[in-house]
């Protein structure tokens, strides 16, 4: 099955082929200050599961000090996905997709530049950056058939 998803206004339209990765509360300052909201739910996601549609516009991207490349819609503002060329890993946002695909967050990370005003209600794990190999392997594995994003391990190791 392939998910759909896209802009608010509708000129961005993408596809991206299952499965995804883990599904991450974000509450570092960066993701925060570019959504505009306490924490940006996201999906990790190997880069070449996601291709935007023959009929959607161009995307507007924005490069971060990291080297990340946010894809966004010039019309609306709507934050679509995320790449790393560093680990060739893409990070979708969640928001982004048709809601009957939006995925349920496993985790909170970054939860040390967490809002001060925003409290976390709920039982998830919570990591105060990003989880250790052998800890995100464990949440893989309690997701049966999620993308194991190796990547992050190969860079890290």
């Amino acid at each position: 099955m392939v998910l759909t998803g896209g802009c608010y206004c509708g000129s961005l339209a993408y596809e991206v082929t299952p499965p995804l990765g883990p599904v991450v509360n974000c509450h570092c300052a960066f993701c925060r200050r570019i959504h505009g909201a306490a924490f940006t739910t996201a999906a990790v996601m190997p880069a070449e599961a996601f291709v935007w549609t023959p009929s959607s516009a161009c995307p507007s991207t924005f490069e971060t000090p990291l080297g990340n490349v946010r894809h966004f819609c010039a019309a609306c503002a709507s934050p679509i996905w995320n790449y790393a060329p560093y680990i060739e890993t893409g990070v979708l946002i969640v928001g982004s997709l048709a809601q009957e695909f939006q995925p349920a967050p496993w985790l909170h990370v970054n939860t040390e530049s967490m809002s001060p005003s925003f409290a976390i209600a709920d039982a998830l794990p919570r990591f105060s950056q990003w989880p250790d190999e052998a800890t995100l392997r464990a949440l893989c594995d309690q997701h049966p058939g999620a993308w194991v994003p190796e990547p992050l391990f190969q860079r890290s190791g």
